[in-house]
């Protein structure tokens, strides 16, 4: 894989996030031990996820940030903005005397962008800012992260997340999961409430997450009634209702709703690392896109997962080898994530029945392959988690996926990212010409024809920069034109959503374009359009060597 920094020895990690996405970047952590032996890996979190950070391995040292502390002194003004002052004062200084060489910002926030801009690290990986303040992202990687998750290029995504951020540290070396330690403390809490619960039913144990960070995203509990009711009653299984206390509010009419003695609630009375160890010590765990997924993955258990209303199974899916994952088909997903949804139809495409059989099919062993008719692909895609020849997690369709209208595209983006970032090469029959195919992918041959004249306009610029008796007004000219190339490209990837990551990833990198020289700054600009004009040209050959 192309490196940018392959050498590190005194990394900062910034996420000031949540659980999931601390579990989601321990493959990152696990590399670049892998690839640095000697390197000394300091996590910066906020306060309240610090004790959470020492149940990952690898990291040497947990540092905490305390935001709502600041926030709180800034909203009390006068005294409390120079309280909040002097914290981040003794914040930055602290951590510019520890002298870090590389630094993996994946909280895309604008305060850490202007935390690390004033701690100064020279290298980089993830979100940074520039003299004035502006979030700058110096690699790739990080601005593929950044036109994967915007809404409208999403569902043209097939790169795991962990995968996008892992290789922005330029870790190609990984463990194929997440990684979460378990204390014999928590091992034996678990083993006693299991013990407690006098289950009377000697099948697998499922764990259920019923909670859900959203309320679109959250399974109707009667839904949940009647799958866990079939495990229990049909499969003769244990069933445990993991989740945190305010979640209790969903959990309790389930298990009311059940009314079994095979039923325990766990929810409410287990901390992280407990609820690690029940998860380690279950078969299955049944679950959407949630943090207890993502734990799940870390301690060796297998998930079947449900990926409703905004969540992704590409974007975000467990990874690990061989969980099943259930994408439903419905036009309208995976929708927009900051915004509600009065009708979440997308839950209906799920049958209960069919993710209880999931569930004891997947707790008796590895599922490749499943009955014909089990899942239907009108409904649902059912996906089984894997990891290609490169080591990036992918998800193989078990059932046809031949209703998803996007799948090609898709493909053809992960070869073309895999290809230009990653420097990975496909040898691929090609079945049609570059002239073909941008006659045959719409918006195509405008985007590449855009990136051409971009480039033939930027070594116009270049002359007149170079020239002396250049006129301002001819300098003038040929930006304004240069600025009408950028809008048509904009435009083209709005008109045309399947070329809109190829579009975006233009747009970040003009806007993380940096220096003062005009000469330099034009040599850049030049640079970006031939990227264009390159992946443009990748992505139309992946396209139709796939199709």
């Amino acid at each position: 894989m192309k490196k940018r920094h392959p050498h590190k020895t005194n990394i900062l990690l910034v996420n000031i996030t949540r659980l999931g996405d601390m579990l989601q970047a321990t493959p990152t952590i696990a590399g670049m031990k892998m690839e640095n032996p000697e390197a000394k890996i300091t996590v910066l979190v906020e306060k309240q996820f610090e004790s959470v950070c020492h149940t990952i391995p690898n990291i040497d040292q947990v540092l905490s940030i305390d935001l709502g502390m600041t926030v709180r002194s800034l909203v009390r003004e006068g005294e409390g903005i120079v309280d909040a002052y002097q914290y981040v004062e003794e914040t930055v200084k602290d951590l510019r005397g520890r002298k870090f060489d590389y630094c993996l910002n994946m909280s895309s926030s604008a305060y850490t962008a202007m935390l690390l801009r004033l701690i100064g690290i020279a290298r980089n990986g993830g979100w940074t800012s520039d003299e004035e303040g502006y979030r700058i992202i110096e690699s790739e990687w990080a601005r593929l992260f950044a036109t994967s998750v915007f809404h409208q290029n999403r569902q043209f995504n097939s790169l795991n997340l962990v995968d996008v951020f892992r290789c922005s540290a330029d870790v190609d070396k990984h463990p194929s999961k997440l990684l979460i330690n378990i204390s014999d403390e928590a091992n034996h809490y678990a083993d006693e409430l299991i013990t407690q619960a006098k289950f009377t039913n000697s099948g697998p144990i499922i764990a259920v997450q019923a909670g859900a960070s959203q309320g679109k995203r959250q399974w109707a509990p009667a839904h949940f009634i009647k799958m866990v009711r079939m495990l229990v009653d049909k499969y003769n299984a244990r069933v445990i209702l993991v989740g945190a206390e305010k979640e209790r509010v969903i959990i309790d009419p389930i298990a009311a709703g059940v009314n079994s003695t095979n039923v325990l609630v766990a929810a409410g009375r287990t901390t992280v690392p407990q609820l690690s160890a029940v998860l380690a010590k279950s078969d299955v765990l049944v679950t959407g896109d949630t943090g207890p997924m993502h734990m799940s993955v870390a301690v060796g258990t297998p998930v079947v997962a449900m990926f409703l209303a905004s969540a992704y199974g590409f974007e975000t899916g467990p990874y690990s080898e061989g969980n099943l994952v259930l994408q439903p088909v419905i036009g309208c997903g995976p929708c927009n994530p900051n915004k509600p949804c009065a009708r979440p139809d997308c839950h209906d495409t799920i049958d209960p029945e069919v993710i209880a059989e999931l569930a004891i099919m997947r707790a008796k062993g590895d599922v490749t392959s499943v009955p014909p008719g089990l899942v239907d692909p009108r409904q649902a895609i059912l996906y089984r988690s894997c990891f290609d020849e490169y080591g990036f997690c992918n998800l193989k369709a078990l059932n046809s996926d031949a209703g998803d209208s996007l799948r090609t595209y898709r493909a053809a983006y992960r070869r073309t990212w895999l290809e230009d970032l990653g420097g990975f090469n496909f040898q691929s029959p090609q079945r049609s010409t570059l002239r073909q195919i941008r006659e045959e992918i719409p918006g195509l041959s405008e985007a590449i024809s855009l990136a051409e004249e971009g480039k033939r306009s930027i070594e116009r610029l270049i002359g007149l920069i170079q020239n002396p008796a250049a006129s301002g007004a001819s300098l003038g000219t040929v930006g304004q034109n240069l600025s009408e190339i950028d809008r048509k490209i904009e435009q083209v990837g709005f008109h045309n959503p399947h070329l809109g990551p190829l579009s975006r990833m233009f747009i970040f990198a003009k806007e993380n374009i940096q220096g003062t020289d005009a000469s330099i700054l034009a040599s850049q600009m030049g640079v970006i359009y031939e990227d264009l004009n390159r992946r443009c040209t990748k992505f139309g050959m992946n396209f139709a060597a796939l199709a």
